[in-house]
Parts: C-alpha cells; sequence; structure tokens
C-alpha cells in the first residue's frame, strides 16, 4: 500500500491506495503534524480503525505546499517507512508539458490536481480547487497552461471579520436569491455568491480559448460551496488531487532515489 498526502495551509488529506483505487482518506489539521512521532500515533489510530498498520504502507508520495512540515515529513519517513518519501516536483520526471513562465513556482497541489484531471477526464479539463485559496487550473491539449488563484471562501470571511468592528462570522453557504435584507445574507452573497460568479466569468473567458468545451471539475474542502444544480461545476471529485499524487508515485517509481525531498 502507498500513503499519499496533500499538505495544504489549513488541512492535510492522506490517503491510502490499494492495487487499483483510493481505499481509505482522511483529513486533519496541518497545525496537528509538528514532528515525526506526532504524525506516526495519529497516522496509527486512523489506519487500525480500518484494521490496517503503518508497517504495511510500502511508500509515501507528498503534495506539500508548507515547506516547514517537509522536515517532518522526511523524518517520519526514516523512522518508520522502508523507504523515503516522494514529493511531487515539478522539475522532476513530471509527466505533464508545463507551458508557464516559471514552473518551480507552481504549487505541488496544483501540479497533483492537473496530473489527476488528464489522466480521468482527458486532455482538456478546467481544474477549480476550492480551499483556503480558490485555484483554477488550465489542462489544454494534455498541457498545464495556467490559472488563476482566488481567495477562498473561509480566508475571505476571515478578513473582513477580522478588520471590521460589526461584521459578524456566519455560516457560508450559496444563496438563492440576489441581494440580502440583513447583514448575514449580505455576507453570504458576497463572499460565496460573489466568489462564485468570479470563477464563472474567468472559466467563461478561458473556455473561450478552447475549440471544443473542456471538462470543469470541481475538488477541495469548500467545493460544495459552488455546486450548483445546473452550475458550472460539471464533476465533483473530491479526491482529484490524491489520484494525481497515485498516478505521479506510480510514473517515477523506477526514479525514485531522486524524487526525495
Amino acid at each position: 500500500m502507498v500513503l499519499l498526502a496533500d499538505i495544504g495551509n489549513t488541512t492535510t488529506v492522506l490517503g491510502l491506495t490499494g492495487e487499483k483505487s483510493i481505499e481509505e482518506v482522511w483529513r486533519l489539521p496541518s497545525s496537528r503534524i509538528e514532528t515525526e512521532d506526532e504524525l506516526f500515533v495519529i497516522l496509527d489510530g486512523l489506519l487500525r480503525i480500518k484494521g490496517y498498520s503503518v508497517g504495511e504502507i510500502d511508500g509515501l508520495c507528498v503534495a506539500s505546499v508548507v515547506p516547514r512540515l517537509n522536515r517532518t515529513i522526511n523524518y517520519f519517513t526514516r523512522k518508520y517507512l522502508p523507504k523515503p518519501a516522494v514529493f511531487l516536483r515539478p522539475d522532476r520526471f513530471f509527466p505533464l508539458g508545463l507551458n508557464t513562465d516559471n514552473p518551480a513556482e507552481i504549487g505541488a497541489d496544483r501540479l497533483a490536481d492537473v496530473l489527476g484531471a488528464k489522466e480521468c477526464y482527458g486532455n482538456n479539463v478546467i481544474v477549480v480547487d476550492a480551499g483556503t485559496a480558490i485555484t483554477i487550473d488550465i489542462v489544454k491539449d494534455g498541457n498545464f497552461v495556467g490559472g488563476a488563484i482566488l481567495p477562498g471562501p473561509g480566508t475571505a470571511m476571515s478578513a473582513l471579520f477580522s478588520h471590521t468592528a460589526k461584521l459578524p462570522e456566519v455560516e457560508l453557504f450559496f444563496e438563492d436569491h440576489y441581494f440580502g435584507t440583513n447583514t448575514e445574507d449580505n455576507l453570504r452573497i458576497g463572499i460565496v455568491n460573489g466568489t462564485y460568479f468570479a470563477i464563472q466569468g474567468i472559466i467563461d473567458n478561458i473556455i473561450e480559448k478552447f475549440e471544443e468545451k473542456p471538462t470543469v471539475v470541481g475538488t477541495g474542502g469548500n467545493i460544495d460551496l459552488f455546486l450548483i444544480e445546473g452550475g458550472l461545476i460539471e464533476i465533483a471529485d473530491p479526491n482529484l488531487t490524491l489520484k494525481g499524487l497515485s498516478f505521479y508515485y506510480n510514473s517515477v517509481k523506477p526514479f525514485e532515489e531522486d524524487t526525495t525531498c
């Protein structure tokens, strides 16, 4: 079995692969992964609940956007796993063309998303990943050609709450009306609906650059906020990033010694 780790600024998603599919998925705060021993205790408990053990893990593939945790991951693999972790990086055996100004700046989570998108949905895909930030990534003719980054809804809510005296934090969801008659509705329409229509506008402009309409796939912890009936997201795939990581790991297994951090 291979362990997959999508380490984000707020949340870390762990996945366990079987022979052909992702068998288990767990989500935990990234702030809990401070030392290799803490990670072992957390993972050992999660695995045991499902009838597995850490000793059954053959490898670990990581997409991390939190550099300080990479050392923790390396310590963990040296202490508890049979071989070092494989870190997804754009300059090491990446199987897609990266047609951007500076590929080294692309986040590992975005790279995993486009790998999963191409593998699962073809050569022309737009991925919307809604988390702490919202990323829009474009696969065109089988290559990654760029995208856009927006604040995530939770980030926008926190910014308003922390920088204003009277605006409250509210539960976020898509409102089915165009304007609000109270502060909570006003906030939701501005944050969630406003973000949705911003994403829609960006994607509409992107689609014009394709000869045939690409598939629009949504993923990420906050994507449910934007899954509107008849809306822009055609397919919701919560495990897209992990699928990309699994594909990357399998494609670089012959070169594992050159893919550690």
